[in-house]
């Protein structure tokens, strides 16, 4: 059974939660308990030994269950609002995050393509360079037993990277 209600030992309660409230005590559990006893429809309008339907107390008594349940409706879907703004910002950053990955990887790709080209450049001009003064020196070797002019033309197709015939 639940007692009379007590405006002035409600108030009291009220004053002392407000004096007494240590930030480390507030705990879900406790906010829970709190939310329970301030929708307890029988702090608005306690229920006498008889309740007739139509009396004042069994209206005050049904008005407030019908406030406390869209009070908790109201809550609830607060908390559904906020979980799920909490869920799209967190899909957010992670989306953020992968973009700035792909993006790394991408560049690392290409800068190790960027290298790999370079050096298959710089091989290819080296060996170029070898064959081109080895083809001069077998040249060199002509010197004396062919024209100046048939020595200046094998040159000539040298430098072109025709091979000589």
């Amino acid at each position: 059974m639940s007692q009379p209600f007590d405006p002035n030992r409600a108030l009291s309660e009220l004053r002392n939660d407000a004096s007494e409230e240590d930030p480390a005590e507030c705990s879900l559990e406790r906010a829970s308990r709190d939310l329970q006893i301030r929708s307890d429809p029988d702090r608005v309008a306690p229920a006498g030994p008889i309740a007739w339907p139509w009396s004042r107390e069994a209206r005050a008594r049904s008005q407030a269950r019908d406030l406390s349940l869209q009070a908790r409706l109201d809550i609830f879907q607060d908390d559904l609002r906020s979980i799920r703004i909490a869920n799209e910002v967190l899909n957010r950053a992670a989306t953020m995050r992968a973009v700035e990955a792909a993006e790394t990887a991408i560049f690392e790709i290409r800068c190790l393509g960027e290298t790999v080209r370079f050096a298959i450049l710089n091989r290819t001009h080296l060996e170029m360079t070898r064959q081109f003064v080895a083809q001069l020196e077998i040249f060199e070797g002509f010197r004396g037993r062919v024209t100046t002019e048939i020595l200046d033309a094998l040159k000539e197709r040298a430098l072109t990277n025709s091979p000589p015939a």
